[in-house]
């Protein structure tokens, strides 16, 4: 192309179909100079969001009737109560009028009680609900980086400072119970449910570390809102009641499987007793709710990442440009005409004109 253009005749050479107004008659000045860096910001921060609502997405949540077929679920405890192994019974009675005795069916290991990493427990509107991505992250870490061509059970760790005759006793355990409104005991013999034992009131201690406690497939590493809670007390008679509200979860991140487990949310309150006046020990009621929750986490395609960013940038800066035309209008409408000299194209008339580029005068002064 360029060999034609330069064999051709003189008009050819000449030819320009977009005329360009030269270099020398172009004035550069501060304030356009940061209306340039105000707009590659404001591009830049615009794209930066579309960046982050590719890789992360937003949250949708969506709720519909539970429609889960099955009559029973899992319930995982792993909590460390300040009272010896022999002396602590733990039952569960439904709603169905079952009362279970679980003491046998968790595992129970001497520990000497330690608060260690665990915190109050906050109300459950201070606790943050896990994105979509968290959760199946959080899932993984707890199968095994492997498990997607295979689903290993998560187990519990092992009690790594186990004795005999310790002080305190650790509960453990998942135990598969109907899915119905129902109570977990965990009191002291002789002190609740009748027995041929009485605990002395002196070991009677019911401060307790709960490190476990969620509903559905055991993944440890997903955070729920009583785990590594605490409550501490000197006091031999006191009951600890929590009040839990299940409600079955479906977590739905891009390009992985659904993960369905439970959350739930917790109240709870501590009453200090009389002697032969209830039961001291920690008592969960949980009642699952009808409803079941899914969390989409939506993201973009990466054509909608481009399409938005194409159009975000030439957006900036068409807005930009119409923003600059009509504050100059308004300004020469309030201040008057611009009389400075200066340098402005000749207005093109005819077809040759128009294809062979325009003359340049002075503007003359107005007035």
């Amino acid at each position: 192309m360029d060999e034609l253009i330069t064999v051709g005749p003189e008009s050819m050479r000449q030819f320009d179909a977009f005329p360009k107004l030269p270099s020398t008659y172009k004035q550069r000045t501060q304030g356009g100079g940061f209306i340039t860096l105000f707009v590659l910001l404001v591009s830049f921060l615009l794209i930066v969001n579309d960046l982050a609502e590719y890789i992360w997405g937003w949250p949708d949540y969506e709720f519909s009737v539970d429609r889960d077929g099955e009559s029973f679920m899992n319930i995982n405890v792993d909590l460390v109560v300040n009272t010896p192994c022999r002396f602590l019974t733990v039952d569960l009675r439904d709603s169905l009028g079952d009362r279970l005795h679980l003491s046998d069916g968790f595992k129970r290991d001497g520990v000497q009680f330690d608060v260690g990493q665990a915190t109050r427990l906050k109300q459950y509107g201070d606790n943050k609900m896990l994105s979509a991505p968290q959760a199946v992250s959080q899932s993984r870490r707890s199968r095994g980086f492997f498990s997607f061509w295979r689903v290993p059970k998560a187990e519990f760790r092992p009690t790594y400072n186990y004795e005999p005759d310790a002080s305190a006793c650790r509960v453990y355990g998942s135990l598969e119970v109907r899915k119905v409104t129902a109570n977990l005991h965990i009191t002291t013999l002789g002190h609740g449910y009748a027995s041929r034992e009485h605990t002395d009131h002196a070991v009677m201690n019911m401060s307790h570390v709960i490190t476990e406690f969620s509903f559905g497939p055991y993944f440890p590493d997903i955070t729920q809102p009583l785990d590594y809670s605490f409550e501490v007390t000197d006091e031999h008679f006191m009951a600890y009641q929590y009040f839990i509200t299940v409600v079955p979860t479906a977590y739905i991140a891009p390009r992985t499987k659904p993960l369905h487990t439970h959350q739930y949310s917790v109240t709870h309150y501590e009453r200090l007793l009389e002697h032969n006046n209830g039961a001291p020990g920690i008592f969960f009621k949980f009642d699952l709710d009808p409803l079941s929750l899914s969390i989409h986490q939506r993201t973009t395609t990466f054509i909608q990442l481009l399409i938005r960013i194409v159009g975000v940038v030439g957006g900036v800066w068409v807005c930009t440009g119409w923003s600059i035309k009509v504050g100059n209008k308004v300004v020469e409408v309030v201040a008057g005409p611009d009389k400075t000299a200066g340098i402005v194209a000749a207005e093109a008339t005819g077809v040759k004109r128009r294809w062979t580029g325009n003359d340049i005068r002075a503007r003359p002064n107005a007035g």
